[in-house]
């Protein structure tokens, strides 16, 4: 009888470790981030997130300039992040980046990211949305800041499609703002005919129908976000403005100019 429950127990932990789940091998990363190369003297520190359900036998740097071959950098773990440095490289340099990380499962790789030397990122927080008429056709950009802002690969989104985006050679000035008209009304015999081409949203922008107007920055963080989808009143009788207190109101119409204070709420 003793034989049978040792034979028994011995089947039982050979089942057991025949139907043992795999550890789940790969690596996430976030919150990749880089310093700042303002010349040819700036080394350039990468930071990022990484972890896993097994143990990360191996993370390295791999790196590229200006498409020669990938150079590897062996980042160590600082802190709650892994770190590398990617050596000081001539001006104008464009540099590609990304992190890999090994188990004894998988080869894991993050998203590329891309830093040119001597060219600053540029913060397009600023940028608001600030007035939608759709009766006379346009959308006004704010630059809320006090810095002009370079507006190349800002675009804007109607109702979730690309309807504009910014090309080089646009410029928001500190505290100005930027007037977008509809394809609809700057075709021939518009009444915006001859409007700068490259301030025309594609399509038009209705005064009766409930909309979403989305600003994202080149990367396609959201920078603003107009949402009448989800309100029932949603037919303005001139535009949609934001008030001296951030609130969405119903107001008067201001192409380019400072917006006149409603007294009807829209959203806040």
């Amino acid at each position: 009888m003793k034989q049978l429950i040792i034979a028994s127990v011995a089947v039982l932990m050979a089942l057991t470790a025949c139907v043992k789940d795999d550890v789940y091998p790969y690596t996430s990363f976030s919150g990749m981030e880089n310093t700042i190369a303002y010349n040819e003297n700036d080394d350039v520190t990468v930071t990022v997130k990484a972890s896993a359900l097994t143990k990360i036998n191996e993370i390295n740097l791999i790196y590229s300039v200006d498409k020669a071959a990938p150079k590897t950098v062996a980042m160590t773990l600082d802190g709650k992040k892994y770190k590398g440095v990617i050596p000081a490289q001539a001006m104008d340099a464009v540099v590609e980046y990304y992190v890999e990380a090994k188990t004894d499962g998988a080869v894991s790789k993050s998203a590329v990211a891309t830093y040119t030397v001597g060219v600053i990122p540029i913060d397009f927080t600023p940028l608001k949305l600030n007035e939608l008429n759709g009766n006379e056709k346009f959308i006004e950009i704010v630059n809320t800041g006090s810095k002009d802002i370079d507006m190349r690969g800002v675009y804007l989104q109607k109702d979730g499609n690309t309807k504009w985006t910014a090309a080089e050679g646009i410029t928001l000035k500190a505290g100005k703002f930027l007037l977008l008209y509809s394809s609809d009304v700057t075709a021939t015999g518009g009444a915006h005919e001859g409007y700068d081409a490259g301030l025309v949203f594609d399509g038009g922008l209705s005064a009766k129908k409930a909309v979403r107007v989305q600003l994202f920055d080149p990367r396609g963080n959201s920078l603003d976000d107009f949402n009448l989808t989800t309100l029932l009143k949603s037919q303005a009788p001139a535009s949609y403005g934001v008030n001296d207190n951030g609130a969405w109101y119903y107001q008067e119409a201001t192409p380019g100019a400072k917006n006149i204070n409603g007294t009807d709420v829209v959203f806040e």
